[in-house]
């Protein structure tokens, strides 16, 4: 399934979950805030999860 969702507007960040970069309302280098969602973030993940939202951002 995460093959068939676009790059630039999803991003892995735990093995379990996978959320839309347009839905992010803050994070930190624990966890993710989604729609007032805590999920955390795996760290296997992290520097990928980093590295998309430096991306989105410029």
């Amino acid at each position: 399934m995460e093959e068939k969702l676009p790059e630039n507007k999803f991003v892995r960040i735990h093995k379990s979950y996978i959320i839309s970069v347009d839905k992010i309302v803050s994070y930190n280098n624990e966890e993710v805030n989604v729609n007032s969602i805590s999920l955390p973030i795996g760290r296997n993940f992290k520097q990928q999860f980093l590295r998309s939202l430096k991306s989105e951002i410029s």
